[in-house]
């Protein structure tokens, strides 16, 4: 599978994609309470927040954005727009501005739905009828380990900034600044995939060799 340029690219683009999506996701709410001082129950109301504005989104794509867009520019819509979600939240940060903070988890979890949704009909494009099991395979490691690197970076810088600065907020923002530009790093990779250049592809012998043992 990795002797294939597009796959390569499309492999690396899932998981800096990802890992900056969820990394997030353990952030959030500590960082309403540490910055803003916000309360259990307004915390909460962030999950719903950006759990709200992803069914939006998919629903919005699913039932129009595809009629107009490709799937390659949706999942470019979508992570710009996660993009500017991941700026606003750092920004409401960095000049104590609570207003920002929500609108920004909004956008982070509207450009999540359209990522989701465009991203997953692109996996299916990025396989072929013949080695079907070795793309999923191959797309599924790049989520888990996307997975592992989102906590990872999460946690870990987190806690690392925080006690070399002494601001508990820095570190937060650090984090959602490096997934800002992990954001644009993989959207960068995406306008360089080609689906058709993908399929045109010719078989190695040794993908040739792994095609028959999955037979």
């Amino acid at each position: 599978v990795m002797e294939n340029a597009q796959a390569r690219r499309f492999f690396v683009y899932l998981i800096l994609l990802l890992a900056a999506i969820l990394g997030q996701d353990i952030l959030l709410g500590p960082f309403g309470a540490q910055a803003f001082g916000m309360s259990v129950a307004q915390t909460t109301q962030l999950t719903a927040t950006w759990g709200g504005a992803t069914l939006i989104a998919l629903l919005l794509q699913g039932l129009l954005l595809s009629r107009w867009l490709s799937k390659k520019t949706g999942a470019l819509l979508g992570g710009l727009i996660a993009t500017a979600g991941l700026l606003l939240i750092a920004a409401s940060g960095i000049v104590q501005m609570q207003p920002l903070f929500v609108p920004g988890i909004f956008a982070l979890g509207f450009g999540t739905g359209i990522a989701t949704s465009t991203n997953l009909a692109l996996m299916l494009d990025m396989t072929t009828p013949e080695q079907v099991g070795l793309f999923i395979g191959a797309w599924g490691l790049a989520d888990a380990l996307a997975r592992g690197a989102g906590m990872l970076l999460g946690g870990v810088l987190r806690d690392l900034v925080t006690a070399a600065t002494g601001n508990p907020s820095s570190g937060y923002i650090t984090v959602f600044l490096l997934e800002a530009i992990m954001l644009a790093g993989s959207l960068l990779l995406l306008r360089q995939i080609d689906v058709r250049a993908f399929r045109s592809h010719q078989p190695t012998l040794t993908e040739l060799v792994a095609l028959a043992g999955d037979a």
